[in-house]
């Protein structure tokens, strides 16, 4: 694993929080030593920054220019639902064939409180926007509790197009409650035992969105 200096993990999270919150525009050249000025730090740790960022798919280099946001295409929504149906499908298959595992009864119970989380984003008790984040963190929960670093870094590789579509795909409350619900459901499968069940909860739960952002990309 790769160990980042103080200001390069600065720069980084500064620049992804621009890209994913959705604070740079997208075809807009943004240049190097802008940030490495507006951060008030040297070029160095914020070229390692943009290199981290490049190599998760947040932005692309225009050799001699500088860079731009990835812009989302028909290719990255297509390898982001086969990569989630073949790795997250496995992965509760696992837990859904070890539901009485000590591992597995902590991922539940951590999952449960997310979906209270994500519940009082629907209410208003917390704002909807949140949302978001408690969605991307029900998903990770199930990856990273694999315990296999490989599943980590695929997940990291397309986290970036998954905070995207949903925030592209889930702008509405009914959505928002469609998604909560599949949460709820997926939780009560594991529980059961329900690994046959697995494969067609995941379809359903990944092709809605991804059906939504590929239409929105063609009509765009």
């Amino acid at each position: 694993m790769a160990v980042y200096t103080p200001l390069q993990q600065k720069a980084y999270e500064y620049l992804k929080d621009k890209v994913v919150s959705g604070k740079l525009d997208k075809g807009q050249v943004y240049s190097e030593s802008y940030f490495a000025k507006e951060l008030k730090m040297s070029r160095t740790p914020v070229r390692e920054a943009l290199q981290r960022l490049v190599q998760e798919g947040y932005i692309d280099v225009l050799p001699s220019r500088g860079f731009v946001v990835h812009p989302l295409t028909e290719s990255d929504i297509v390898a982001m639902y086969q990569m989630r149906t073949a790795i997250e499908c496995f992965c509760l298959s696992h837990y859904a064939n070890h539901r009485d595992e000590p591992e597995t009864v902590r991922l539940l119970s951590l999952l449960r409180e997310n979906l209270v989380m994500q519940r009082q984003c629907q209410t208003g008790s917390l704002v909807l926007s949140d949302f978001y984040k408690f969605d991307y963190e029900f998903h990770r929960l199930l990856i990273v509790h694999m315990n296999n670093s490989w599943f980590n870094e695929a997940f990291e590789k397309y986290a970036h197009t998954f905070e995207t579509m949903t925030r592209m795909t889930m702008n509405c409350e009914d959505r928002i409650c469609r998604s909560i619900n599949e949460h709820e459901e997926i939780c009560t499968i594991i529980e059961q035992g329900g690994s046959r069940e697995v494969f067609d909860w995941m379809h359903r739960h990944v092709a809605f969105p991804t059906t939504v952002m590929l239409g929105m990309l063609k009509n765009s």
